[in-house]
């Protein structure tokens, strides 16, 4: 069991999580996740994996361990997308992002819920 400091940012995760759910439910293709709500859909999923990756970033550097406790390898993948959001937004392909909101999160927030409840 982690302390609750780490279990608390973990919840933070789940939460940037569930609002990028929220956010892109009921959107069938990248298409429409990049023009709804004229594009503040993809804006505000990016500002959250932002916060995500950062967050995760934090965590790891504190608590290496968490990386095989996860037992989720792409979790540098997560943590160097955040400085690729950051620093080269104008470059980033839509489609990619939509598919990390369909793919990649739930599998991230499976782990992550594993992880709260060792």
């Amino acid at each position: 069991m982690y302390n609750p400091i780490i279990l608390s940012k973990l919840a933070y995760c789940i939460e940037h999580i569930k609002a990028i759910e929220n956010y892109t439910e009921g959107i069938s293709d990248p298409e429409e996740f990049i023009n709804k709500h004229n594009g503040l859909t993809y804006d505000g999923t990016l500002m959250r994996l932002q916060a995500l990756g950062e967050l995760l970033k934090s965590i790891v550097q504190k608590h290496p361990e968490l990386i095989s406790d996860m037992n989720y390898p792409e979790i540098n993948d997560v943590i160097k997308f955040r400085d690729y959001v950051s620093h080269h937004y104008e470059r980033l392909i839509h489609e990619i992002v939509y598919s990390i909101t369909q793919i990649d999160l739930p599998k991230l927030k499976d782990r992550l819920l594993n992880l709260m409840n060792q």
